[in-house]
Formats: structure tokens, sequence, C-alpha cells
């Protein structure tokens, strides 16, 4: 006899990931155009060699540790309250999303809400759902900021997570960080920041887990450092929830492989600045040509937003994949409505082919 599923999870849609196509040009998903850094590869054979990596036994506690620290010294350079920084305030996850997962399971109960700006990352709703939780949506304003003002009302006794994501995926822009301070300041609910794709923009809102005990920062390894098939991340956090956050944690969530590569690819500072020059380079590449036809939105991270209208998302995108191109189609994302695509940033000989295909040459 099968037992049936909590209704819940019946109501949840399968993640849709960016479809991976032989031979086609995948720019879905906002993967590293160049993969990761050399020495990272390097690195890890190395280690595997010589057994430094023991594949047969679990990863090593020192090895997060130096992890952490690694970590700390990273974003300790753009917080400008690092002094108040520690390892404490590090956590690790299997990618970003074990880190969201891991947070929502410590806040969420049944019955519980979550605030959610959208259209944004599909994955804070799934979550919320499966917890048990009630995701309720604020839709964001035109060129896709946020209604703080609605946002703060919109909250009530129930509400125990807001996501912000900023950059925000899909749309590109960023919150500015006098609204989220006024958000903060205003709910008794833990909010949490998504900064997946902060290398790409110009600031962080790091500094701020350390002014306030009701804001994290989330991070992963899988955008600018081109980590994504390790799934690696992290959050910055209050000390005060480190205790929880282990406890909740599924032990050994991220492998030792992936330790020992999100170590060597914070330690190349070069490839991150070049990685980080070329994707600015080429997303404004992609923005000046698009734009000529199209509605594209500014955006600080490794994509760009493109309006695709009069023409449907779905139209575009099956035209695209007929020629090799694999973008994502935004009609997806919950209130985004049905004319926009979403293009990773790639190299110049990759982004000359999007131009290409979507003028219509």
């Amino acid at each position: 006899m099968r037992v049936p599923v909590r209704s819940s999870i019946q109501e949840i849609e399968e993640y849709k990931p960016g479809k991976l196509v032989k031979g086609a040009l995948k720019l879905s998903s906002n993967e590293h155009p160049l993969g990761p850094s050399p020495k990272v590869i390097r690195e890890i054979v190395k280690s595997i060699e010589e057994e430094e990596l023991k594949l047969s036994k679990y990863p090593w506690e020192k090895n997060e540790a130096e992890l952490r620290n690694e970590i700390l010294r990273y974003v300790s350079v753009s917080a400008s309250a690092s002094a108040r920084m520690k390892k404490d305030n590090i956590v690790l996850g299997a990618g970003v999303d074990g880190v969201l997962d891991t947070l929502v399971k410590i806040f969420i109960a049944n019955g519980d809400e979550a605030l959610i700006p959208v259209p944004t990352f599909s994955l804070y709703e799934s979550l919320v759902k499966i917890a048990g939780g009630v995701p309720r949506y604020v839709k964001r304003k035109r060129g896709f900021s946020i209604p703080v003002e609605e946002l703060i009302s919109s909250c009530n006794k129930k509400t125990k997570l807001i996501f912000i994501s900023s950059p925000n995926n899909p749309t590109g822009n960023c919150i500015p960080e006098d609204e989220l301070r006024l958000i903060i300041e205003s709910v008794d609910a833990m909010i949490i920041i998504d900064e997946a794709y902060v290398e790409f923009a110009d600031s962080s809102l790091v500094n701020l887990v350390t002014e306030y005990e009701n804001a994290v920062v989330v991070r992963t390894f899988s955008k600018a450092f081109g980590l994504a098939g390790l799934r690696i991340g992290y959050g910055i956090i209050p000390e005060w929830l480190t205790s929880a956050y282990k406890k909740i944690l599924i032990p050994f969530s991220v492998n030792s492989i992936a330790i020992k590569a999100a170590i060597a690819s914070l330690r190349d500072h070069e490839y991150l600045r070049k990685t980080v020059e070329l994707v600015k380079q080429e997303r404004a590449f992609l923005t000046e040509n698009l734009q000529r036809v199209f509605k594209v939105y500014p955006s600080k991270a490794n994509f760009v937003l493109v309006d695709v209208s009069p023409a449907k998302s779905s139209e575009v995108y099956a035209e695209l994949m007929k020629r090799g191109i694999i973008v994502r189609d935004c009609s997806s994302f919950r209130g985004a409505g049905d004319s926009f695509i979403r293009v990773t940033v790639g190299t110049r000989e990759q982004n000359e082919l999007v131009v290409e295909a979507l003028m219509g040459k």
C-alpha cells in the first residue's frame, strides 16, 4: 500500500533547471563562462594524488575550519563591520540551496509564513512549503524594485522569514541599503539576504549581519568561482544562530573535494578579478546591443533580463533552441509574466551568437 505524501508536497512544482542539450550553447543557468580556476583544478588533483583528500573518509573538520577562516578573510575585505565578524559567523552548506534549506528548517513550522517579493528565485517558495509553512507574495514595482512599505505592512505575527535576493534573480537589480535597513528595523522576522551574485555587483550588504540580530547573508561558490558542480555555499549569520544551524545541518553535507576547491578558489585573487572584469565587460556588450531592439533591464549579476514583447518568451526560447542556444524562459518565475527571457553572460564569441540570433541576422 502506498503511503500518501503530505498535501503540501503535492502542491510543490518540481524545480526546472536550465536545459542541457548536447552541442548547444547553454546560457540558461548563470554558470561561469570559463569554469573554475586552473589553480583550483591542480590543487584538487594534487590533493587526491598525495592522498591528502582521503575519499574513503568523511570530510575533515580541520579543512572545514580552514575554509571558514578563508571565507572570513574574504568577506571582511568588503565588510565595514569586519572587526566584529568572527569565524562563528560563518556556516557552510551544499550550495546556497543547502544553506537556505537549513535556515528555513530552523524558523518555519506548520502554519508559519514567509514573505517573498516576486519575481525571484523559486526555491524560496518550495522550501517554505516543504517545511509546512505558507509563502506569501509581494509584487515588485515597475522596474522590479521592492515596495518597502507594502512589504512591511504585509508582516503579521505568523511572519517568520523575509527573502531578499540582491542582486535579484531573474531581474538583476539590488536593494538599496537604506531600504533594507528600514525593513530589518521594522519587522519581527528573520531577513535572509541572498547574495549569490554579489561578486558582480558594486557593493555588499554583509556588514548588516553584525549590526542586526535578525539578518543573515547567504552566498555561493557556484557563480563567480565556477564550482556549481561541487555544490558548496556559505552563510554569514549572527553568532546566536550558529548553534541552531549546526543542529539542523545534515552531517557532512559538504564534501571534501568541494571544501578543498573552495579554499583554493578564494586564494586565487587574480582569477576572480579577471572573472568579474570579463562578466562586467560582456554584460555591457549584451545590454548595449540587445537594447537596440528590446528592453534590457540594468543588471548587477552575471545575466541580463530581456523583455521580448510583443513576442512571448516561450516563442523566443523555442526559436533560440532551434539555433542551438539555450536561455531561460522566465514565465516559470511567479509574477514575471510571459515576455521575459534571462540570458547568462558568456564569452564575447558566445554573446555575439546571442545578439545575432535575437536581432534576426
